[in-house]
């Protein structure tokens, strides 16, 4: 205790004795709210390397307090702590710093001071975490309407991607202990980050299996292409648990429509237009068809033939949805 307070009084003196000809407006940072140090030579350069290494020396020492109180807290299960992520460096981020310098002429001396603002570093750390919140909420987001769409191999990219993005949490919430934003924003980042990963994770685990589909459709409509039915047949299928890609070379299976309008007749002011469809399930790995069959339905509608296709494009979509489900592995 002794030896404690002595150097106590030692460091405080040195402090003192080096600091007693700095400018007075540097009195501003000489407070809790910051961590500093002053040091004085004979060139600037010689006074501003031992004021950058006595600070941080000085952080270090706050460094290795919180990650003893972190070490004792995961073996008592503390909230407070983001434990999920790697290991990461706790050396001193000097890149925060500022310096302030002044030259007295009294005793031809380098004054340096050197900062950091608590306040400053504590808000430079809490957007990291702000950032890394809004950046996973917008790739759930994305995941999920992709899922949504039957595309959950693109979904599961943007998912491993995010989870990428959680390696640094562990370190950006110590560095908020260290510079002392309230334990209560802690708590509140720290619920948001673990919800995010976790939901992250959980989708990743629901995608991890699965067959995976290529719809391939060749639609025409007079001359011009439907796309519209393949789209249809893919928001249908996806319903009940489809996986699709776009690359038939990555599917396990490859669904083929290739489709067709015809005009029929026209009978008292209405207009009817076929469309016939050919439909076939095949296994990537073997080239196997595993199914195949053809459909015709008729469509209708007062305006066109055209109008009338459409009619039947809308419906005919309903049935080889219907005839892909019956037939599809999932």
């Amino acid at each position: 205790m002794k030896q404690s307070l002595f150097f106590f009084i030692f460091a405080f003196a040195a402090l003192i004795s080096g600091a007693q000809n700095h400018p007075v407006e540097w009195k501003k940072y000489i407070n809790d709210n910051y961590y500093y140090d002053i040091e004085s030579a004979s060139d600037r350069q010689t006074a501003l390397d031992l004021a950058r290494s006595n600070l941080a020396r000085q952080i270090q020492v706050k460094v290795n307090e919180v990650s003893e109180m972190e070490k004792y807290a995961v073996n008592g299960k503390s909230s407070v702590l983001y434990t999920s992520t790697k290991s990461f460096s706790t050396s001193v981020d000097m890149s925060l710093a500022e310096t302030k310098s002044h030259y007295s002429d009294e005793n031809g001396k380098y004054y340096v001071i050197v900062f950091i603002n608590k306040e400053d570093a504590s808000a430079f750390y809490e957007n990291e975490v702000k950032m890394l919140v809004s950046n996973t909420d917008k790739v759930i987001g994305i995941a999920e309407n992709y899922i949504s769409g039957g595309f959950k191999s693109k979904a599961k990219k943007e998912l491993e991607d995010a989870v990428l993005l959680f390696d640094d949490a562990g370190k950006t919430f110590f560095w908020l202990n260290v510079f002392g934003l309230d334990k209560s924003r802690i708590e509140y980042y720290l619920r948001q980050v673990n919800s995010n990963e976790q939901k992250i994770k959980q989708k990743l685990s629901e995608l991890e299996y699965g067959t995976t589909y290529c719809v391939v459709c060749d639609a025409d409509l007079f001359g011009s292409r439907f796309v519209k039915l393949g789209n249809e047949v893919k928001g249908a299928l996806s319903a009940s648990g489809c996986n699709f890609v776009d690359d038939a070379v990555k599917a396990d299976y490859v669904i083929r429509i290739k489709a067709s309008a015809r005009k029929y007749n026209e009978f008292q002011g209405a207009y009817f237009s076929y469309i016939d469809a050919m439909v076939s399930i095949e296994k990537n790995a073997t080239s196997q068809r595993i199914f195949e069959d053809e459909i015709s339905i008729k469509g209708s509608h007062t305006l066109s033939y055209n109008e009338a296709a459409r009619d039947g494009y809308k419906r005919i979509a309903k049935e080889v949805a219907k005839m892909l489900k019956e037939n599809i592995k999932n």
